[in-house]
């Protein structure tokens, strides 16, 4: 939503007139819109039907708290996601109210991200041509194929990777496993959700594997200097960092209480897990095992973004702050704020990375863990598992060391001085591409003809076989001459002799 949002406001900022349509999928989140500047946003509630069968998306969030992030478990990890994402659908299309609505504005350009179809189906049906993908995270291994982007799974991460760009022979492989897996999972979902927006805006709409390329542009939540290298196809546009308004971040003050929070003691480090995996919901072991880490640096304060009020396993503890909202750009902007332990969310990476901050990252799920191999192949961070938040020497260890060892922050200094002097910012790709498109596209000759290829042709699987049969056809003339003639030789030297 942040992103999204982020994107609305950008080109509103740049003189567009943007409407931002949210279908509400979780109704406790339906209020955190995140845009400040666009002011025409459309809310699709929820009817009586979607209501009835609603899941509670918190008591499934608390769950990966424990699910295991080195299976690809994601039939057990987002087959409530994929159920939302259908229940979803469904109530946007049932009202017809909002398409009348979109249909009578008369838009040039559709942006969504591709972590559902039904919009694309929408859009059609309206008879936007011209479209846009965004994706929140850094790539999408479901997209890509269908987009004709190459499939590096050698050596570049999946979204929910394991590891970094360097792997083994098993971590290519569970690299490849990764990315099939959640592949098959998400167009499953795909199918059902065109079969809805087929029932319910007509059985002539293209299938989705028609939609998704047929898209102008591919905006990615990626920075080339930030994220792993990896190969693109020209109409993928990288613009990672959008979310972070460094202009806005240095002009933010803090208030009274966190200035005096920040003066208390020499160090600083903030604590969150984000807003999706609450805190209050770890495992009790692992927040003793923290607890007892954060009284073993008696000369560093603690800030943890915690969401209730029992916080009774710290009890005397009293370097330690809990609150349940944070201005989290505001202290990391802040100097006496020493270092960040973080889930590794892209939004919290990418703020961090432009803030200068050095930090502990413990993944929770999904994309998180590539985030944190991310970041610590720049040298600013140190990757925790979140099974080792119950081991104290590992967690003393990570926490200790980016507090007190310079190098983590020069390298934290380092990445941020190449994002905020990059030549290409975010914000100016947005506006530039999405006008571009608005005026000139739709592409479809940026289209790859690669995509249409099989896996057989477009590994080149097929020439390679030629020439291996081409090399064993020579070398099989070759030896074929050679017995030929070196068993006629001794018979004529042997009837010579004889006539002797």
């Amino acid at each position: 939503m942040n992103f999204m949002a982020h994107l609305a406001d950008t080109l509103t900022e740049a003189g567009n007139n943007v409407t931002f349509l949210i279908p509400v999928a979780d109704e406790a989140r339906k209020n955190q819109l995140g845009v400040k500047i666009t002011k025409d946003v459309v809310i699709v509630e929820q009817d009586s039907i979607m209501a009835s069968e609603a899941l509670i998306v918190d008591d499934h969030m608390d769950m990966l708290w424990k699910i295991d992030t080195h299976e690809p478990n994601f039939d057990e990890m987002f087959s409530w996601f994929n159920q939302i994402m259908e229940s979803s659908c469904a109530n946007f299309l049932r009202n017809t109210e909002v398409f009348e609505l979109m249909q009578s504005k008369k838009f040039d350009v559709a942006i969504l991200e591709p972590l559902s179809v039904c919009g694309l189906g929408f859009f059609k049906k309206l008879g936007i041509e011209k479209t846009i993908l965004a994706s929140s995270c850094s790539l999408y291994d479901f997209v890509i194929p269908n987009t004709g982007e190459p499939e590096e799974h050698s050596y570049v991460p999946s979204l929910s990777a394991q590891t970094g760009e360097q792997m083994t022979l098993w971590e290519r492989y569970k690299n490849y496993r990764f990315s099939r897996e959640s592949t098959r999972n998400i167009e499953r979902m795909f199918d059902k959700e065109m079969s809805i927006y087929r029932s319910y805006l007509g059985g002539d709409l293209p299938d989705w594997r028609e939609l998704l390329p047929a898209a102008s542009l591919f905006f990615t939540n990626s920075n080339p200097y930030f994220d792993f290298p990896r190969p693109v196809i020209q109409k993928t546009v990288p613009i990672g960092g959008i979310s972070v308004n460094m202009k806005k971040i240095k002009s933010t003050k803090l208030d009274e209480d966190w200035e005096e929070i920040l003066s208390r003691r020499d160090h600083n480090m903030l604590i969150s897990f984000g807003s999706m995996v609450k805190s209050s919901q770890m495992p009790i072991e692992w927040k003793k095992t923290l607890i007892q880490v954060i009284k073993s640096e008696p000369n560093v304060t603690f800030i943890w973004k915690y969401e209730t009020n029992d916080t009774s396993f710290a009890e005397g503890v009293k370097n330690i702050i809990f609150s349940k909202w944070v201005p989290q750009t505001a202290l990391l902007n802040d100097d006496r704020l020493t270092a960040f332990l973080t889930h590794g969310g892209l939004g919290s990476t990418n703020e961090l990375a432009h803030c200068a901050k050095p930090a502990v990252t413990v993944p929770i799920f999904g994309d998180q863990v590539r985030n944190a191999n991310m970041l610590a192949r720049h040298g600013g961070a140190i990757f925790v598992w979140k099974n080792e938040l119950g081991d104290f020497d590992v967690v003393k260890r990570a926490v200790h060391g980016i507090l007190y060892d310079e190098k983590y922050k020069l390298n934290a200094q380092s990445l941020a001085a190449i994002l905020e002097n990059q030549p290409h910012q975010p914000k100016d790709l947005v506006v530039k591409h999405t006008e571009f498109v608005a005026r000139y596209g739709p592409f479809p000759h940026m289209d790859p003809y690669g995509r249409r290829l099989n896996s057989f042709s477009r590994n080149l699987f097929d020439v390679y076989a030629l020439l291996t049969l081409s090399y064993i056809s020579a070398f099989s003339v070759v030896i074929l001459a050679a017995r030929f003639v070196f068993t006629r030789i001794p018979l004529k030297i042997i009837k010579k002799e004889k006539s002797l």
